[in-house]
């Protein structure tokens, strides 16, 4: 959304991204619950390990869920709304802040809750994208990447090799660094085939969040290593068909959704 808008594109709204998750989100509970399950090893979970995660869960204020839940609620509806006169990020600030001063969140908690690494990231990549437009290096890049595909490749040739490169580059790295790599050289390649570039930064940004195959792509994937009683092989052997899929779903909805030649 960041990349569209820095090179002057109408950015996606708050849930326009639900016309590709919710499809992929069904699709992904079904081959789990259907298939998925069944390739995992058997790991029972430890009775010590089910009393603590129990007394854990009662420990909490419910006031404060209720009351950080209503927060959530707020934030989400005024980002929605597409209110004018609140962006997106003053809402999530002013959120973030209600949530301190109701006590939800000490001081400390909240800046220690700010993931640094996304924001600098962020920070960093979104000029890189707009020195490439400036310079001419995306379009340099795309006439590269036109001729590899043949000189003239349909967009959905286009998207889905784009698709599989974010994809597979997510998996080792993260799914951040991934799509703000990639945002760039996809609007520059849809411009070299005039072609619309939301639905080549949407393939590349669900691709980006397909880090199902190795537990190194994504930190939640990393976190259930070790409670799950996993190996690097169980990834590969759930991920690999669970990414396909989402490849399939993709490559058949984000084109019915954002037309590559819309009318």
């Amino acid at each position: 959304s960041g990349a569209l808008k820095s090179f002057g594109y109408e950015p996606f709204s708050f849930f326009e991204f639900a016309w590709i998750g919710i499809p992929i989100t069904v699709v992904a509970i079904a081959y789990m619950m259907f298939i998925g399950k069944y390739l995992l090893p058997k790991a029972e979970l430890d009775a010590d390990q089910e009393i603590e995660q129990e007394i854990e869960a009662t420990v909490h204020d419910s006031k404060k869920q209720i009351i950080s839940g209503l927060i959530l609620a707020v934030v989400v509806i005024v980002m929605a709304l597409d209110l004018k006169s609140i962006s997106l990020e003053m809402a999530a600030i002013i959120g973030a802040l209600v949530c301190v001063l109701t006590g939800c969140l000490t001081e400390k908690q909240a800046y220690a809750s700010i993931d640094w690494v996304t924001i600098f990231l962020f920070a960093g990549m979104m000029p890189v994208s707009t020195a490439m437009d400036k310079t001419g290096a995306g379009k340099l890049i795309a006439e590269w990447a036109v001729s590899l595909m043949g000189g003239s490749p349909t967009p959905i040739i286009m998207t889905s090799v784009l698709f599989i490169i974010s994809c597979t580059l997510t998996q080792f790295m993260s799914n951040t660094a991934a799509a703000a790599l990639l945002a760039p050289v996809g609007v520059a390649i849809s411009q070299q085939l005039g072609a619309s570039p939301k639905a080549v930064l949407m393939a590349i940004g669900v691709a980006a969040s397909c880090a199902f195959a190795t537990p190194v792509g994504t930190p939640p994937c990393t976190l259930v290593l070790g409670p799950g009683g996993y190996k690097f092989m169980d990834y590969v052997k759930v991920g690999v068909p669970l990414v396909i899929l989402c490849f399939i779903v993709s490559i058949i909805v984000i084109p019915m959704v954002w037309p590559f030649f819309p009318g």
